[in-house]
């Protein structure tokens, strides 16, 4: 039995970069992949921002995908979560 997809239209071993940029202005980042997203955050709110933009990042390349166009492979956008003013995935 196959093992379900965590995000859709993204292999569960995909190595993708983050950059969390938080209110304060203090910045960290790591390359993990999507299966070690659930485990490799100290907070909630740093899991969800993440979270939150790399489901962004498979629907815009779902989007594109169907419209023909170029694949994304990356999104910088601000984050919805408290405590951060800015979120960067890249696949990696």
């Amino acid at each position: 039995m196959r093992t379900k997809t965590i995000v859709e239209g993204l292999k569960n071993s995909q190595k993708f970069r983050f950059i969390l940029t938080a209110n304060s202005g203090e910045e960290v980042g790591m390359t993990i992949t999507v299966k070690q997203m659930s485990d490799q955050f100290a907070t909630r709110n740093a899991r969800a921002a993440v979270w939150t933009a790399l489901n962004r990042l498979s629907y815009d390349r779902q989007m594109a995908k169907a419209l023909n166009r170029p694949l994304p492979t990356g999104l910088m956008r601000g984050a919805e979560t408290e405590g951060f003013r800015q979120v960067q995935v890249d696949l990696a």
